[in-house]
């Protein structure tokens, strides 16, 4: 956490994946980064190839309403207009480029979800704009506090976030997935993103919730930045961060409207 860098709204990216909405937490970023370079494909083998990994949500068994439009795809390369513009339909007049980076779009999100239980995201990945405003501390006895009017930073994007209609969000993803399971191929991964997103989902759902205000303090690797003073808190993945950030009533929102979305791309509780 840094007084110097400013976190944006933290679940487009996972909400366009489900295809719309409007959170996500980044760091600010200079030029767009280019395109995430396709991989080569691994050689071939003459015995033992790679086993497949077994499809735990197919896509094919999520259940939407039949489609309006027969309309092709665009390919990929290409896509950022028309996911833009189905971003745009599912936000209630909300332009989503004034949260998300316009440019390869479907493959940031990709990799910013599969990120998201990492313990870090390289920056070139990032997949939304900062939000406005600065992070808030407040000091006590010598100390730095994280401040709940930080919060008040998030009120927007979890409004929009949970005014999205869930099933016209899984329904536009269903649409648009061959492009996003492009972009998963691309990255060199096997299997399915949809179970990646639902695992991501999973993760994010298990975020801690924390009771009090959470203390701060300088980072341990002397750079101009703040940090979670609980050894606990710092080591954990940037989603479980992201989920502390916007503080535990947002936290509970997020965490209602994702339930929604895991039990319609899912069709069923996560074990446990």
């Amino acid at each position: 956490m840094a007084r110097s860098v400013s976190y944006g709204p933290w679940l487009a990216g996972l909400v366009l994946a489900a295809s719309g909405g409007a959170l996500w937490f980044f760091y600010p970023r200079g030029a767009p980064a280019p395109a995430p370079a396709t991989a080569a494909p691994p050689p071939a083998l003459a015995t033992a190839p790679e086993a497949v990994p077994e499809v735990r949500h197919p896509i094919e068994q999520v259940a939407v309403p039949p489609a309006e439009s027969a309309e092709p795809l665009p390919a990929l390369a290409d896509s950022d207009a028309a996911a833009l513009a189905a971003l745009g339909a599912l936000m209630a007049g909300t332009d989503p480029s004034n949260w998300l980076v316009p440019q390869f779009l479907v493959q940031r999100l990709v990799t910013t979800i599969d990120n998201l239980p990492k313990a870090s995201m390289p920056r070139q990945v990032y997949a939304a704009q900062p939000v406005a405003g600065t992070l808030a501390v407040a000091q006590a006895d010598g100390r730095r506090w994280l401040d709940a009017a930080n919060y008040a930073r998030y009120d927007t994007a979890v409004a929009v976030f949970e005014g999205a209609d869930s099933r016209q969000l899984v329904a536009a993803y269903v649409r648009f997935y061959p492009l996003f399971q492009q972009a998963w191929a691309e990255l060199g991964t096997g299997g399915q993103f949809n179970d990646r997103l639902v695992q991501v989902i999973d993760h994010l759902l298990a975020a801690p919730e924390i009771a009090g205000p959470i203390e701060l303090v300088p980072a341990a690797d002397g750079r101009p930045r703040l940090a979670f003073a609980d050894p606990r808190l710092e080591g954990a993945s940037v989603g479980h961060k992201a989920m502390l950030r916007i503080g535990p009533d947002h936290a509970a929102r997020v965490k209602t409207k994702l339930r929604q979305l895991r039990d319609l791309l899912a069709g069923q509780r996560p074990a446990g």
